[in-house]
Order: C-alpha cells, then sequence, then structure tokens
C-alpha cells in the first residue's frame, strides 16, 4: 500500500522504488553468499542513489565500482572493487577495509596502490560461450568481449605471469564477467570460474580469489546457484559475485500519463509521457491492470513521448477504456539501473525518482 500511495501522489513521469523489498532482496543475496563462504558485492552502477548505496553498506560485503568519481561518491565499506574500463581508476581515496584492483596488464599493476589485492581480468570470450558477446569483430564475424586478456592462450599465459611478478607478494585473483547474455542458471557461473581457475594454473598459479561479475538477475534460485558455484571450485579459493540488477527484483516501478490516443491498421496506439529511451533502459517492463473480460481484449502498443521512433514501451491486450488521454500507466519491473541511464531528451525531461 506505501507503494500504491506513492504512485498516486506522483503528478510527472516517475520512477518509483521499495526500499523495503530492495532491502529484502540484499539481504537475501547477502545471506546466500556468506553461507557459501562467498563475497557478494553490489554492482555501484546499478543504483547511484545514496539511500539504497547505504543501505548496501549495512546488508552486504560492499561495492563493485567503475571509476574512481563513482569511488567517492559511496559510503564507507568492508571492500570495495574497481574496474575502470579507462584504467586510470586507482581507488586510493576509497572509503573501504579492502580495496581490489582489476588490471589487465603488468603497468596497471604497478601503477595500483600498494595495499591494494590485484584482480587479473581476462576476456569473457576465453569462456567460449556466447560468440555474440563483445563490440570488438573479428574476421569470423563473431565478436569478443573488448575487456581484459585475449583469447591467445600462449599470450595469455605469459600476460598472467608477468602481472603476477609485477604484483610483487600482493594478494591476486582473477576477475572474468561473463558478459551481457544473461545467465539463467549456475552452470554458467560455474564454467566461468573454472576457466578463470584453468587460466591461472596454465600459468603455473593459484588465485586467492575469483571475481565472477553480474548479471544475476536472471537467476531464480540465487542461494542455489551460489551452492553450485561453491562446488565448482576448491574452498581454499575466495569467490566473489557482483550483483546488480538482482537488487531492484520486484521492487521497481514506473507511472506516467496518456497524453495521445489513435487506432493504427491493426491495434491501437497510446503515446505515454513516461519514455524508455529517456527513463527505462535495461529494464524488462510488464504493464500493470486487471486483465480484460475473456474475448474483450483489444491489442495496443504503448509508446513514449519521443521523437525516437524505437522508443516502445511494449504491446499488450488490455480493457481499452482504462487507457483513453489522461489515464495513469504503470509498469513493473524497472530497474535501478533506470536511475542511472534516466536522462531528458528533445524537450522531454528526466523522470522523478522516488525511493520509499
Amino acid at each position: 500500500m506505501v507503494i500504491v500511495a506513492a504512485i498516486d501522489r506522483c503528478r510527472h513521469p516517475a520512477l518509483v522504488f521499495d526500499l523495503a523489498r530492495i532491502e529484502a532482496n540484499l539481504r537475501s543475496i547477502a545471506d546466500a553468499a556468506r553461507a557459501c563462504q562467498m563475497t557478494a558485492l553490489f554492482a555501484a552502477k546499478s543504483f547511484p542513489h545514496r539511500s539504497v548505496r547505504e543501505l548496501a553498506a549495512k546488508v552486504i560485503d560492499g561495492f563493485d565500482a567503475a571509476s574512481d568519481a563513482e569511488v567517492a561518491e559511496l559510503p564507507p565499506a568492508k571492500v570495495v572493487s574497481l574496474s575502470d574500463p579507462s584504467h586510470r581508476g586507482r581507488a586510493a581515496g576509497a572509503k573501504a577495509e579492502r580495496v581490489i584492483i582489476s588490471c589487465e596488464t603488468a603497468d596497471q599493476v604497478r601503477a595500483a596502490p600498494a595495499h591494494a589485492d590485484i584482480a587479473i581480468r581476462l576476456s569473457s570470450s576465453i569462456v567460449g560461450r556466447d560468440p555474440a558477446v563483445g563490440a570488438v569483430q573479428e574476421g569470423s564475424g563473431h565478436r569478443r568481449s573488448r575487456f581484459g586478456l585475449d583469447v591467445d592462450p600462449e599470450r595469455r599465459r605469459a600476460e598472467i605471469q608477468a602481472m603476477w611478478a609485477a604484483a610483487a607478494g600482493r594478494t591476486v585473483g582473477m576477475h572474468i564477467h561473463h558478459g551481457p547474455v544473461t545467465a539463467t542458471n549456475a552452470e554458467r557461473f560455474a564454467a566461468t570460474a573454472r576457466v578463470a581457475l584453468d587460466a591461472a594454473r596454465d600459468a603455473g598459479r593459484e588465485p586467492a580469489f575469483i571475481n565472477v561479475g553480474g548479471a544475476w538477475h536472471g537467476i531464480i534460485d540465487i542461494p542455489g546457484a551460489c551452492r553450485e558455484l561453491r562446488d565448482a571450485i576448491p574452498d581454499t579459493i575466495e569467490l566473489v559475485i557482483e550483483p546488480g540488477r538482482a537488487a531492484t527484483h520486484e521492487a521497481g516501478f514506473a507511472c506516467g500519463h496518456v497524453v495521445a490516443a489513435r487506432d493504427l491498421d491493426d491495434r491501437a496506439l497510446r503515446v505515454t509521457d513516461i519514455s524508455r529511451i529517456c527513463h527505462l533502459r535495461w529494464s524488462h517492463l510488464e504493464l500493470v491492470c486487471p486483465a480484460p473480460h475473456p474475448g474483450t481484449g483489444a491489442p495496443m502498443l504503448l509508446v513514449g513521448p519521443t521523437c525516437f521512433e524505437e522508443d516502445v514501451l511494449g504491446e499488450w491486450s488490455v480493457d481499452l477504456s482504462r487507457f483513453d488521454v489522461g489515464a495513469r500507466v504503470v509498469m513493473r519491473n524497472v530497474s535501478g539501473y533506470a536511475v542511472a541511464w534516466n536522462t531528458g531528451f528533445a524537450g522531454i525531461p528526466p523522470a522523478d525518482v522516488v525511493v520509499v
């Protein structure tokens, strides 16, 4: 009822989040990880809101960050892991008991703060599971990840050995994010972890930890997945996970209003003031409304207000009388990443962000 009341108070396009549900999700993730002697880090970029980050610092083991600027925004935490694509981040100002820096070259290892643990980042393409991942096109037409040590085993072996030598006695582990193709079972994470372990052992080294990254939002049974992942790797090796979107499972909503209506040849069109391209990126939306009586539903295409052709929220079978001009539109399954991407475009303002 708290969320319903918050949505009712919104007069402008808004992203509304249930902080109690986010806390329950984070506690579930933290409990599942700790039961398997794993370290769980909240992906800071997945919800750049002070109240959520402060909650995460209390509940979960720490943060995964992507730049020094992001690190500077974080509250004190046990662990901060920094994987900066620009390779300029050092997390020198991190308010954390433990700092982990992901590196791809020996020079980056030497440039890391002396107190930091080193995570050698591998390309997710070496797992060989997702030929469409990444943005670097091969001659074969396949794509591979732009991050981490690449697919050639001899070069990778030499670079791992050089990075381990540059670490000069520091704690060293492996980091491999399996890419944007969402995992739906634990086997994906276990395969990723085994490949990272094999790469280290091929170089004659034993990692202190393996970070398998994020994209946990497709896993229904996170405790079970953690157990399967833990069983795949020796107990002597710490496992690190970085859930982000999983923290907002069933916690995020969006609300707006119908601002225009017309009929196409094969469906009704309703234009809303809430925009996918501006306000709802990385969200798998569901429309919140009563189902129509059997045989009375009509197809409705719901779109955003911008001039961008692909600003489309989705298509549903509905009772069209509920979607006249001025009617409220409510969506569920809004990700915290929507807050990060929330922006204005072509005169359309950013959505309000409400955390209750």
